[in-house]
């Protein structure tokens, strides 16, 4: 039964502060929240933000350990910097396809090492010292890409014309993977040429994406034509000036694989 001599420890008054302040604090909380989400848009430059995904998703985030929810969230934020310093940068231009997506992985991951000085320093040079290297490695992954199903492809070397699957994918839409594998292919060409490497933000997936939306389902480059058709398949001639070029491709191919290529293919590897 109700006792109207019950005696409260606590006032109403100050109950209603203590709201008043945590609504305050929360406000508070919140308006600092956004105005990070805004300082992190200004320097990816895109329209969304990581850490407003971080917050709206199904992340654990516990107020008792702060530490934990702080480091997670650094890793977040981290991630969104490295991809957008990568794709300002140009650096991706002397990366192959699969160290992009090895890359890539470790963004969405959010597996990256920490956005500092030192580790950026570090990146970058360790990506310019390897440039070389990871553009052979992208044209051997276009050979090794290769289907021997089809006669024109030449199962001992990069020939005239070639024959590449999947570059478009099960929708009929542009293959992302397959599109940056053909850019390690003009990149190569492009040095082997005495050429500036190409911006890889128009790159083949640009063309690939162009011919499809105008129906023709061709389009042409420095190096070569190519015709792309509906099950997949893009069959790729190269141009006159480009033969010379595809032998220095064969003999960077020979180096990495010697019994692949016959050695009058190869001779002066």
């Amino acid at each position: 039964m109700f006792n109207s001599d019950v005696i409260l420890t606590t006032s109403i008054s100050e109950i209603l502060e203590k709201r008043e302040q945590i609504n305050a604090k929360v406000k508070q909380a919140m308006e600092i929240l956004s105005e990070a989400c805004s300082i992190e848009r200004s320097v990816t430059g895109v329209g969304y933000s990581n850490l407003e995904s971080y917050f709206s998703g199904h992340h654990y985030v516990s107020l008792s350990n702060s530490k934990r929810t702080q480091e997670s969230l650094g890793k977040y934020i981290d991630a969104a910097f490295w991809r957008s310093l990568l794709d300002a940068s140009g650096i991706r231009a002397v990366m192959s396809a699969k160290k992009q997506k090895d890359i890539d992985s470790q963004i969405s991951d959010n597996e990256t090492p920490p956005f500092e000085a030192e580790a950026i320093a570090s990146t970058f040079a360790d990506l310019y010292e390897k440039r070389a290297s990871m553009m052979e490695d992208g044209v051997v992954d276009v050979f090794r890409s290769l289907s021997w199903d089809y006669k024109t492809n030449n199962p001992v070397a990069m020939g005239r014309k070639i024959i590449i699957n999947s570059v478009l994918d099960s929708y009929g839409t542009a293959n992302t993977w397959r599109c940056d594998m053909l850019d390690d292919l003009i990149r190569i060409l492009s040095v082997y040429d005495g050429k500036a490497i190409p911006e890889h933000r128009h790159g083949m997936y640009s063309l690939v994406s162009d011919a499809i939306q105008n129906g023709s389902y061709t389009f042409d480059c420095a190096y070569f034509s190519a015709k792309l058709f509906k099950k997949g398949s893009c069959h790729i001639t190269f141009n006159e000036k480009s033969i010379r070029l595809l032998d220095l491709c064969n003999r960077a191919i020979a180096r990495r694989f010697p019994a692949s290529i016959p050695h009058h293919r190869r001779a002066a590897a």
